[in-house]
């Protein structure tokens, strides 16, 4: 019996399994952890400051939402256009500044930017007409405008992450701004705008709309000033 009970007590002792050295296994685990959020981390500060090719300036350029000009002004310019157009971002950078610094403050010119997104644009298109959309909701269209611009319409630099940045940098509220991103907030006024470009037969971009008389393309800033200046002399 006494044998029998020292074989049992032997067994008992050789079927425990040996446990690990914990301690050792808990400290590898805790500094893997934080090896990965320290990626995370790293990772998303190289997403909001990375050199996406974008001027991010801050501006005077207020407006009203997504025009200038008096909303009674005699003269109406309404402008279809969409970021990833390389003749929309010349005209963006060069006639329209001319346009609004020339007739802004004479009242006598409005001057209103309509999204015009073909059906088989690619979607960073209308991400950024919505993003664009978003900056006006905190009177800072014009900027955004600019800055989405500066990046010559390649349809580069238009990935959520970018259009995010570009937010940040200009100081505007990210967690309004980040939310209406990524609820496509502003995709129905989108739609809206380029169903009512398509039903006055805008089929390419940058089309305009100068007191009703259509002119397409990103023409020379003479040609709109002749045009502008033949309907004011028109109306005296």
């Amino acid at each position: 019996m006494a044998k029998r009970a020292q074989i049992a007590k032997s067994y008992r002792k050789g079927s425990t399994p040996a446990r690990p050295a914990q301690p050792a296994v808990s400290r590898g685990l805790m500094l893997g952890v934080i090896g990965f959020v320290v990626l995370v981390a790293v990772g998303l500060v190289w997403l909001l400051m990375r050199d996406t090719g974008a001027k991010v300036t801050t501006t005077d350029r207020a407006g009203s939402v997504t025009a200038w000009g008096p909303e009674d002004a005699p003269i109406k310019i309404v402008a279809y256009s969409k970021f990833d157009c390389s003749h929309c971002a010349a005209f963006a950078q060069s006639q329209e500044p001319q346009l609004r610094a020339e007739y802004e403050s004479t009242g006598k010119v409005r001057y209103e930017y309509r999204h015009l997104i073909f059906t088989q644009a690619p979607e960073p298109a209308r991400g950024a007409a919505n993003a664009a959309e978003c900056a006006a909701d905190q009177g800072r269209f014009w900027d955004y405008h600019d800055t989405l611009y500066s990046l010559g319409g390649t349809g580069n630099g238009l990935d959520q992450a970018s259009l995010k940045s570009y937010a940040a940098q200009l100081g505007l509220d990210t967690t309004k701004f980040n939310g209406c991103v990524d609820s496509g907030q502003h995709l129905l006024k989108v739609n809206d705008d380029t169903n009512t470009g398509m039903g006055l037969g805008v089929n390419a971009t940058p089309t305009f709309f100068i007191d009703g008389e259509k002119l397409q393309g990103a023409q020379p800033y003479s040609v709109f000033k002749e045009l502008i200046d033949a309907k004011l002399a028109a109306l005296k």
